[in-house]
C-alpha cells in the first residue's frame, strides 16, 4: 500500500486510456505472523491495517472492504476483485506483495516489477503516456 498514492495519480491521468482494476490477495504482511509489532502497516500513509492471514475468502473480502475503506480517494472508480482462496491470481501473475501489468486485447503488454522495491510507476506512466 506504499504505492497506493501513486496509483490513484496514475489512475486518474491515465482513466481514459486505461481500465484500471485492483485484485486484492493473499495478505503479504499478515499481523498473526509477526511481522509488525501492533499489525500490518501500508508505509504510514493511510494508518494501520491490521490484517490477519486469511483463513476464508470471507476473510479475504473482509480485507478487500477495509482496502476499499482505507485507500477510498485513491481506488475511487476502481474495481476491487478479490483472489480465489486458492490463489489463481497471485500465481499467474506473481504478484505477491504486490505488481502491476497492462492487459492490452488479451494479452500481457507490461509486466512491472514486484513491489515494493521494484514497482516503478513511472514506467508504467510511460508506457501509457505513448498510448495517449
Amino acid at each position: 500500500m506504499a504505492n497506493l498514492g501513486k496509483f490513484g495519480s496514475l489512475r486518474q491521468n491515465f482513466s481514459k486510456v486505461a481500465d484500471f482494476v485492483t485484485i486484492y490477495i493473499a495478505e503479504a504482511h499478515p499481523s498473526d505472523r509477526g511481522h509488525f509489532k501492533t499489525g500490518g502497516t501500508d508505509g504510514g500513509q493511510f494508518g494501520q491495517i491490521d490484517t490477519a492471514t486469511h483463513e476464508s475468502l470471507q476473510d479475504r473480502l473482509n480485507a478487500a472492504l477495509k482496502l476499499k475503506e482505507k485507500a477510498a480517494s485513491f481506488l475511487e472508480g476502481c474495481p476491487i476483485m478479490v483472489d480465489p482462496m486458492d490463489d489463481r491470481a497471485n500465481k499467474a501473475f506473481a504478484a505477491l506483495p504486490e505488481r502491476i501489468y497492462v492487459v492490452l486485447d488479451g494479452h500481457i503488454a507490461y509486466q512491472g516489477g514486484l513491489g515494493p522495491f521494484d514497482y516503478k510507476i513511472e514506467e508504467v506512466e510511460k508506457f501509457l503516456a505513448k498510448r495517449k
